[in-house]
């Protein structure tokens, strides 16, 4: 499709080189500066679209959404001020995978960057619904492409995603450029198989025949302890750092972001704001500078006495290099437990609740056994137990947790949330898509209107197929 195209674009330009030279004086490359190359390596455009992941799992809005956090003095990104949201850049960050496959002649190099190219569409779709795909990404061979259906696009990457994981080689040539995982091709095979698990269960309601298909193809080979979760890295460099250091100290020096309460009160639970039910709640945040005590920011609300709430982990905050989740091992579990109580697998989901439990509350620094001890005081009761300790195991994974907390609405067995009462941007409750970009109805305007005529109206309360 769009690896064609850039192949016949290669041969056209080749052969009006070679036509035009008869007639033109050959410079012999005179302008051209030996230190600088004049075509992207292929590992050099695989670190430039890793950069493209920072972006998506440090997203303060997501986390808004799902109400793990709530804002400081300004409060209207809890009141989802923002409409409008450009597509322009990942399609940007696309173009150079595309570009990366296309000059790359290493399996595994080609299988890395599918799979990447893959987990950022994933993610594009989950915020927006429909967009192009098939038809995305030509030139001027087709300026207005139509905006595939949720439905397309997951079949086509589903597609991409098994073609990406019968070409990796696992004793081939390593990935180049690849700091995200160090070109650990077995790393990039068990990412995929964990994206394709992870997608499979978000057709639950969408298709779940196909979910059930998809989810027994990788599993078994998901990622399979808390060693093995995927994080984006940082370094401890102002220019590569973690974005949400750089949000509380250099260059920014805000305290914007805070704990909910909402997510504070229900891991306190029956416990007390000095010592809560889920102890997890001790290695996500920290207490109240002035009482010592962890007490949540009220959500949706202007919150300027920022020294009278919880702040997230200083573990995060104040550490330049703290990696940030992308999928982690409670994930994998809870989906799995999900997946076993929907009858998709013969697992035993009562069994993979309580490891799912465990692996979270070790990922944030507690004990297996006072694991044990909740897992007691909060025994496994169906889907209703998955949905609420799901949204707990994926506090601070942005994007990842609202695109889930979607899924388990439209199932019917999420953790309960309210949206602010004076809400901004017409929304009308917790967004279920984000809004195209302003541009996108005067751009490409036929595909843009019917678009939204198959989907519904271009608003943050339109529900998407994933999610209807």
């Amino acid at each position: 499709m769009k690896m064609n195209f850039i192949k016949k674009s290669v041969l056209f330009a080749s052969a009006i080189v070679c036509f035009s030279s008869c007639e033109k004086v050959d410079f012999h490359g005179i302008n051209e500066n030996p230190n600088e190359p004049t075509q992207p390596s292929s590992g050099s455009l695989l670190a430039s679209a890793e950069g493209a992941v920072s972006a998506y799992v440090s997203a303060t809005t997501p986390n808004l959404y799902v109400q793990y956090l709530s804002n400081g003095q300004y409060d209207e990104e809890s009141r989802y001020q923002t409409l409008n949201w450009d597509t322009s850049y990942w399609y940007g960050v696309l173009t150079d995978i595309d570009r990366m496959i296309e000059i790359s002649e290493n399996p595994n190099q080609i299988a890395a960057g599918t799979i990447l190219r893959v987990y950022l569409m994933e993610g594009m779709t989950t915020r927006w619904g429909r967009l192009p795909y098939s038809e995305a990404l030509q030139g001027l061979e087709n300026q207005f492409p139509a905006y595939d259906s949720q439905e397309e696009i997951y079949n086509g990457l589903f597609a991409e995603l098994d073609s990406a994981l019968a070409m990796i080689q696992t004793g081939g040539t390593a990935v180049q450029g690849d700091y995200i995982f160090g070109g650990d091709v077995s790393r990039w095979e068990s990412f995929g198989q964990t994206l394709k698990m992870v997608m499979a269960l978000r057709l639950s309601n969408a298709d779940p025949a196909l979910g059930q298909q998809k989810f027994n193809e990788a599993l078994g080979n998901e990622i399979m302890s808390n060693s093995d979760n995927f994080t984006y890295p940082y370094l401890a460099d102002e220019n590569n750092d973690n974005p949400w250091e750089d949000r509380f100290l250099a260059p920014s020096f805000r305290r914007d972001y805070l704990v909910s309460d909402v997510f504070v009160n229900a891991l306190v639970g029956s416990g007390s704001a000095e010592d809560p039910e889920d102890e997890r709640l001790m290695g996500m945040a920290e207490p109240a500078f002035n009482s010592g005590t962890f007490v949540g920011a009220p959500y949706g609300m202007s919150n300027s006495a920022t020294d009278d709430y919880s702040f997230i982990t200083e573990d995060i905050i104040y550490n330049q290099e703290a990696s940030l989740y992308m999928f982690t091992y409670a994930e994998v579990l809870f989906a799995r437990a999900e997946a076993a109580e929907l009858g998709w697998t013969s697992e035993d989901a009562e069994d993979l609740y309580a490891q799912a439990i465990t692996a979270s509350f070790q990922q944030w620094g507690q004990s297996s056994e006072d694991a044990s001890d909740y897992i007691n005081e909060n025994p496994y009761d169906g889907l209703e137990s998955i949905g609420y300790e799901k949204w707990v195991a994926l506090y601070f994974q942005g994007y990842e947790a609202w695109a889930e907390w979607r899924r388990l609405e439209a199932m019917g067995y999420e953790k309960a949330l309210t949206a602010p009462d004076d809400l901004l941007s017409n929304a009308t409750d917790i967004p279920d898509r984000q809004a195209y970009a302003a541009t996108a109805a005067s751009l490409n305007e036929e595909s843009y209107n019917e678009a939204i005529s198959a989907q519904g109206a271009d608003e943050l309360n339109t529900k998407i197929w994933l999610f209807e």
